[in-house]
């Protein structure tokens, strides 16, 4: 249904890439169970995934991987959310839905379920379990966090910086004994951006490292 509305990239270095990275992130995980990386022609700096065995990264977002470092992060949050279990929440009928009607429809209701179901949460649980799948792939971890300074890059060029800081309490998104104001000022930044924001993201995935002795110094 994607495919009948949108430009996919069939050939070149972007599908070379994702290629190259999907093979490498999944080299241990049988055939039949390994995702398959679409590139689309997309307006969005975005990659995202659904039921079924497709990931899928935008052109304009791999142009800002610099690295296959960078790639494969974004590909391994993807796959993260799979293994994780955080498609559950679709129903099984969902697949078997057709009609010319029904892409739009189903984008409308991924995007709506996606932003109230998946929540910062699921995000932060995605990051982690992606910097092991990289660090298991025999990537450099640094590289791959590296794609965090290329999302801050992109955000403060237009003026986003909401993503990037957060409320002023960020600091404190995850502890449990915070005020009650500072806790729903996070909520509400939460319900909004559906992410951490990109700072508090990258210090989460150094600070997981560093307990888990994983690499970063």
């Amino acid at each position: 249904e994607i495919e009948s509305t949108t430009i996919f990239e069939r050939s070149g270095w972007a599908v070379e890439s994702v290629q190259r990275v999907g093979e490498k992130l999944q080299g241990v995980r049988p055939h039949k169970e390994r995702f398959e990386v679409k590139v689309p022609w997309l307006e969005h700096f975005t990659a995202f995934t659904a039921p079924g065995k497709f990931i899928y990264v935008s052109r304009r977002l791999l142009e800002m991987c610099r690295d296959d470092e960078m790639a494969a992060f974004v590909i391994a949050h993807e796959i993260a959310h799979h293994d994780l279990g955080h498609l559950d929440i679709f129903p099984e009928w969902l697949p078997n839905l057709t009609g010319t009607a029904i892409a739009p429809l189903l984008t409308i209701f991924y995007r709506n379920l996606e932003t109230v179901f998946y929540g910062p949460e699921k995000e932060s649980a995605a990051d982690k379990y992606a910097v092991d799948l990289c660090m298991e792939a025999g990537y450099d971890i640094e590289k791959c966090l590296s794609f965090f300074d290329v999302l801050e890059k992109f955000a403060l060029d237009i003026g986003d910086l909401d993503i990037v800081f957060g409320p002023d309490e960020s600091d404190e998104e995850l502890d449990k004994h915070a005020d009650w104001v500072t806790r729903l000022r996070i909520w509400w930044f939460k319900i909004r951006r559906g992410y951490l924001p990109i700072r508090d993201r990258r210090q989460m995935l150094i600070k997981y490292l560093k307990e888990t002795s994983k690499g970063i110094t």
